[in-house]
């Protein structure tokens, strides 16, 4: 998992990285609601220099979805 991720989700949520998973998302962390998603999604833009579209914001519902999306988009670590 990119580290950059888990600090941006650690910090956005007020969570320990060390205990993020692929699997975490708004089922498994209480702050991550709809104004905190896109706080992070606007977070991940701004820290990888990228932009996600209104069909790809929907599925960044998990750390692993984001990790998979920035793959897509060609983001490395």
């Amino acid at each position: 998992m990119d580290s950059r991720v888990l600090a941006i989700v650690s910090r956005l949520f007020h969570v320990n990285a060390g205990e993020l998973t692929p699997e975490s998302g708004p089922t498994t962390i209480a702050a991550w609601d709809s104004a905190g998603h896109m706080n992070l999604i606007l977070a991940l833009e701004q820290e990888f220099g990228i932009q996600f579209g209104d069909d790809e914001v929907a599925e960044l519902i998990s750390v692993g979805a984001i990790n998979a999306a920035l793959a897509r988009h060609s983001v490395t670590s």
